[in-house]
């Protein structure tokens, strides 16, 4: 005998930040909030980042190369199909920077943006050469301890910098990063001047980030807080 189904699945739609396309989803089931929960116990970062991802995939109608999109993408993505499936808010433990007692916040998941800035993705490197730059996508960035780029080790540095070259134009030519070799786009990147690695460096470091600023007064000693969250393991720890 067949078992009777439960629940429909409603349909909601969301823009990808960074592309601004709009796709269409549906909440999560229990089976899929089983894997998140174990992943996020983990407190591993990449474990976490790999069930979110799968997450997405198994809740979109619309078929996308999610390897394709960056990171912010899919942590806002993320917030959303999470809004839908397990309520519009979530708690999360704050510690006053003053007393550094432990403080319940309640956000409102709506209110979590990522803003994307509007900044020239084309720099010119001594006026013959221009590079065209590119937030990297998420699946480039994974296999990088700290794939945010925070205290990242200067080996690390280096092919962060490569993720973010779309195309390199000289001569009248135009060459796609995708068609060259880690090893050529390293070469290249090394040859550069400081000055030049930091322009690639100062971009990566514009990436945006799903984050949100919280205001709130201690309830140990009244001390009036203001902290900037970001990063899905920060909202749903």
């Amino acid at each position: 005998m067949a078992l009777p189904k439960l629940n429909d699945s409603p349909k909601y739609s969301i823009n990808v930040p960074s592309t601004g396309k709009e796709v269409s989803f549906r909440p999560y089931l229990v089976k899929e909030e089983k894997t998140l929960m174990i992943a996020l116990e983990t407190q591993d970062p990449k474990a976490t980042l790999n069930a979110v991802v799968n997450t997405i995939e198994s809740c979109l109608y619309d078929k996308i190369n999610l390897s394709d999109l960056t990171s912010f993408d899919i942590e806002y993505m993320f917030t959303q199909i999470r809004a839908k499936s397990a309520g519009e808010t979530t708690s999360v433990g704050i510690s006053c920077s003053e007393c550094s007692a432990q403080n319940e916040i309640t956000i409102k998941i709506d209110d979590i943006k990522v803003e994307v800035p509007e900044v020239s993705k084309a720099v010119e490197l001594n006026g013959e050469v221009t590079m065209k730059l590119k937030w990297p996508s998420y699946a480039s960035l994974a296999s990088f301890e700290t794939p945010d780029g925070d205290n990242i080790k200067t080996d690390d540095a280096f092919r962060m910098a490569c993720k973010c070259i779309e195309a390199i134009e000289f001569n009248e030519e135009r060459v796609l990063a995708e068609d060259c070799t880690e090893n050529e786009l390293l070469e290249f990147i090394e040859s550069m001047n400081t000055n030049q690695f930091k322009t690639i460096m100062d971009w990566l470091n514009q990436m945006p980030k799903m984050e949100h600023t919280v205001n709130f007064d201690c309830v140990k000693c009244q001390h009036k807080n203001t902290q900037t969250l970001s990063g899905i393991q920060t909202f749903f720890s």
